[in-house]
């Protein structure tokens, strides 16, 4: 199997590109190929390391466009919702949690494209309703991020704000999945090395991908942003 982790750490590369120029979709793009190379309940802890460093790094390179109100709020209030949703991970079936994960992204993709948004103010308490679902599903399926990415989208906010807050509320869920998953023996000292490769490429690509995310306009921004939803929704419902 040592050359499905060599192709799942160049898959974690690919995703990590995308990620630093859209703001999120490294979750999406690994947890929609990377069965194909790796048991389920395998992509999904491995795919949490990448998302460990590629948020972290995200976040020191994005502090001064934060609200850190914002980011403290559902830092913490998601943290609790997030172990709890890994915890269950081994105990679901695993095309159940593909398939959940890939109608959330169709859901989306489609209120997206057709603009059937609800429209709706995100206050304190939406704020925290909101950071507790999206623990929970990023525990449970690896990614919550699409909650976040409508909640933040609807508050207007630049492209360089949004790709830093996406990355600083997801540090300390992505630690509590690390945590969950560890304790599950879903990651352990057998799985070195491609978590190690995982950590380097995350880190590289989210310096050089800075530089990218200004050359994009609204326009490219938003078409980019709807094609990699659709290609995720696409490979987990199939």
């Amino acid at each position: 199997m040592e050359i499905e982790y060599l192709l799942f750490v160049l898959l974690g590369f690919f995703a990590s590109i995308v990620s630093s120029v859209f703001g999120f979709g490294s979750a999406l793009i690994v947890l929609a190929i990377g069965p194909y190379l790796l048991p389920v309940k395998q992509t999904i802890a491995l795919a949490t390391v990448l998302f460990v460093a590629s948020t972290a790094t995200k976040t020191a390179l994005f502090r001064n466009h934060m609200d850190w109100k914002v980011v403290g709020t559902m830092a913490v209030a998601s943290l609790p919702f997030s172990y709890f949703g890994a915890s269950l991970v081994v105990e679901l079936p695993a095309d159940l949690l593909k398939r959940l994960l890939g109608g959330m992204i169709l859901v989306y993709l489609l209120l997206s494209v057709f603009k059937r948004f609800p429209k709706f103010r995100i206050g304190t308490s939406g704020l925290l309703v909101g950071s507790a679902a999206y623990g929970f599903v990023s525990g449970l399926l690896g990614s919550g991020n699409l909650i976040k990415a409508i909640m933040f989208r609807e508050m207007n906010i630049t492209r360089e704000v949004f790709v830093g807050v996406m990355a600083a509320t997801s540090v300390l869920s992505n630690v509590a999945k690390l945590v969950a998953y560890t304790r599950a023996e879903l990651l352990h000292a057998g799985l070195a090395w491609p978590m190690l490769g995982l950590v380097c490429g995350a880190v590289i690509v989210a310096i050089v991908g800075r530089r990218l995310l200004g050359k994009l306009n609204a326009s490219q921004f938003e078409k980019s942003f709807q094609l990699v939803l659709a290609v995720s929704a696409t490979g987990l419902l199939i």
